[in-house]
């Protein structure tokens, strides 16, 4: 049963992602308030560098959980480049593991992003909206002077975080129309 929830599992995120009008606000609704700044919470995903980044790695999750993969997508960034928060959120840590600063940011409704490594003078229980600066790129790990590794978890599975910004709606062939015959 918990092979078929993990394979369900982008699945699951875009459809909840693409309809999220048609379900109740507190399905997807992210953390709500207001940070230092007077700006207010609101939901909404985007990239989180600008310009929109090259995908150097993409998201590659192992066969089991105990078994190596790329959990997230690492996007291509230098040290200093600014990094925005892809949606709205309360940031859950602030720190460093292993070798590089990490940022976790809880959206609610079970996502979690982490971004590494990123450098901010944000604190645990900051709140913050899409699109907001949370910090900047530093230096280690994998991703040393040349990219941000954006991860991304749904009830503590780790799932694609390019599904929250990419249409994965299929294309639609509509008819041409009747020209006089």
């Amino acid at each position: 049963m918990k092979t078929i929830y993990l394979a369900a599992t982008p699945l699951l995120v875009t459809f909840l992602l693409l309809n999220s009008a048609s379900l109740p606000q507190t399905a997807l609704a992210p953390a709500q308030g207001t940070n230092a700044q007077g700006v207010t919470a609101t939901k909404g995903w985007s990239w989180p560098l600008t310009p929109q980044p090259k995908v150097l790695r993409a998201f590659d999750p192992p066969a089991q959980r105990w078994l190596a993969g790329h959990r997230g997508a690492d996007l291509g960034a230098h040290p200093g480049d600014v990094v925005l928060a892809p949606a709205a959120g309360i940031v859950t840590y602030v720190g460093v593991i292993v070798d590089r600063p990490v940022l976790v940011i809880d959206h609610g409704a079970g996502l979690k992003s982490s971004f590494e490594p990123v450098s901010t003078d944000l604190v645990p229980g900051s709140i913050i909206s899409a699109k907001e600066r949370i910090g900047s790129i530093g230096v280690g790990a994998h991703c040393t002077k040349r990219c941000m590794h954006w991860g991304l978890r749904l009830n503590g599975e780790y799932i694609d975080p390019l599904l929250t910004i990419r249409d994965a709606r299929p294309s639609i062939l509509l008819p041409l129309g009747n020209k006089g015959g």
